[in-house]
C-alpha cells in the first residue's frame, strides 16, 4: 500500500511506514487524534502482535477512566489476553462507552468478507475521511485497504466536502466515509460524475431518500454497513434498497424484538465497568423485521416511539425534517410522560436560518405516515454539530 498524506497545508506527502518496533505483553494506549501519527503507531504495533486499547483522547471521561484504571490488573485479564488484540469503545451516545476486545481474526476474517463483496470493484485508490479510533475506521479504512495490492491510501485529519469530491473525482477510487459527508456532498452545486468510484458509508443508516439522491447526482455507488463495536459488521445494502442483507458467515434473529447476532465477528468479551464474557450470541438494541435472508432496520429501541401500534422512527424524522429549506440540522427526542392524556411525545430540536411553521412540519411528517398525529413541541438551538464519527452534538 503507498500513503499519501494530505498535511494541514494541503500538500501531499508519501509516507513510509517504519514497521519494526518494541512490544510488551501489556495492553498499550493508542490515542492520537492525528491521522498520521495513528497509522505510524497502530499498524508497526498490530503486526507485530501487540496488545492495543484504541480510542478517542478527545473524549474527556474516557481519558480519565484510563487515567484511573490498569486494563492490565483487571479481573479476569489474563483469559481476555489468551488471544485479543484490541480494545475499542463504543460512541457512548447511549451512555458511558462499553470496551469491545477483538481478536485479529474477529477483524482479518471481516476483512476478507469484505474483499469478497467488493471483488467486482477495480480499486486502485482508497480516500479516508473517518478516524481511525472506530472499529469501522480501522476495519474498512486501515485494514481493507491493506489487505489489497499496489492500491494508494490518501487521508486527512479534515476533509471538507469539495476537497473529498476532487479526491473521488480520480478513477476506480473506493470512498470510506459517513452519512454526514453523503449528505454534505449532495448539497455541493456541482455536475461531477463519479461513475467508476465506491462510497461505503457507516456509523448510521441514511435515510432511502438521502442515498437515492446521492446515486442519481453523482451517477456513482453507494454501500452501506450496518455493525457495531461489540457485533462487527453485520449486514450490508448497495444504494436505494431499502433491505439489508447479513455479511457472510453472520446469522441474525430476533430475540425480544430485537437484532440477535452469531457471527465469528462478535467480541468474546467486553468491558463495562468490569471484564464480561459474552456467551454464543449476542442482542443489540435494534429493532428489526426479518423478511427470509433480509432484514428491515426500524431504528434504535431508544430511538423508536410507538403511535397507534405503528412503530416511528426517530432518525427518520430528523430526515424529512431536514429537507426543509429552512431546516440545517434536526435532533429528535422521544419522551414518555404518564401524566400526559397521550403518553408519547416527541421533541424536535432544530440549527434553523428561521422559525418554521409547526403546519409545515406536521404536513411534511404526514407524508411519510398519512394522517397519523404525533405530538410534538419544538426547541430552537444555534449549533448542532457532528462528532467525529458523525453523531449528533447540540451546541
Amino acid at each position: 500500500m503507498i500513503l499519501e498524506y494530505i498535511n494541514p497545508n494541503n500538500l501531499k506527502e508519501k509516507i513510509d511506514i517504519e514497521f519494526t518496533t518494541k512490544t510488551s505483553s501489556d495492553w498499550i494506549n493508542i490515542n492520537s487524534s492525528n491521522k498520521l501519527e495513528f497509522i505510524k503507531k497502530f499498524l508497526p504495533a498490530y503486526y507485530s502482535g501487540q496488545r492495543l486499547i484504541v480510542f478517542d483522547s478527545k473524549h474527556k471521561h474516557l481519558l480519565k477512566f484510563h487515567e484511573d484504571n490498569n486494563i492490565n490488573k483487571f479481573e479476569n485479564i489474563k483469559e481476555v489476553n489468551f488471544n485479543s488484540k484490541i480494545l475499542f469503545f463504543t460512541s457512548g451516545s447511549s451512555g458511558f462507552p462499553v470496551g469491545a476486545f477483538k481478536t485479529k481474526e474477529n477483524l482479518e476474517g471481516e476483512v476478507q468478507v469484505l474483499r469478497r463483496l467488493l471483488k467486482d470493484y477495480n480499486i486502485k485508490r482508497v480516500v479516508v475521511t473517518v478516524p481511525f479510533v472506530h472499529i469501522y475506521g480501522i476495519l474498512v479504512g486501515l485494514l481493507f485497504p491493506m489487505s489489497l495490492d499496489g492500491v494508494k491510501m490518501v487521508i486527512k485529519d479534515d476533509f471538507l466536502p469539495y476537497e473529498l469530491l476532487e479526491e473521488a473525482s480520480f478513477n476506480d477510487t473506493l470512498v470510506v466515509t459517513t452519512p454526514v459527508f453523503i449528505k454534505a456532498l449532495s448539497k455541493l452545486n456541482t455536475n461531477n460524475k463519479l461513475t467508476s468510484s465506491l462510497f461505503i458509508s457507516s456509523t448510521g443508516p441514511l435515510h432511502v431518500d438521502d442515498a437515492t439522491i446521492f446515486e442519481n447526482k453523482f451517477e456513482t455507488n453507494l454501500l452501506q454497513l450496518f455493525g457495531s463495536t461489540e457485533t462487527g459488521g453485520i449486514a450490508y445494502k448497495f444504494g436505494k434498497k431499502i433491505k439489508w442483507t447479513s455479511l457472510d458467515n453472520v446469522r441474525i434473529s430476533i430475540k425480544d424484538d430485537k437484532l440477535n447476532v452469531i457471527s465469528p465477528f462478535v467480541s468474546l468479551f467486553l468491558l463495562n465497568k468490569k471484564i464480561l464474557k459474552i456467551e454464543n450470541s449476542f442482542t443489540t438494541e435494534d429493532i428489526i423485521e426479518i423478511d427470509e435472508d433480509k432484514f428491515t432496520l426500524i431504528g434504535r429501541s431508544n430511538k423508536i416511539i410507538k403511535i397507534a401500534g405503528k412503530r416511528i422512527s426517530a432518525v427518520q424524522i430528523e430526515s424529512i425534517l431536514e429537507t426543509l429549506p429552512e431546516v440545517n440540522k434536526a435532533i429528535i427526542e422521544l419522551v414518555y410522560k404518564k401524566e400526559l392524556l397521550r403518553s408519547e411525545q416527541i421533541i424536535i430540536i432544530l440549527e434553523a436560518s428561521s422559525k418554521v411553521d409547526k403546519k409545515i412540519i406536521q404536513q411534511s411528517i404526514r407524508k411519510c405516515y398519512d394522517t397519523l398525529t404525533i405530538p410534538f413541541i419544538i426547541k430552537y438551538v444555534d449549533k448542532i454539530d457532528y462528532s467525529a464519527m458523525g453523531k449528533k452534538i447540540i451546541f
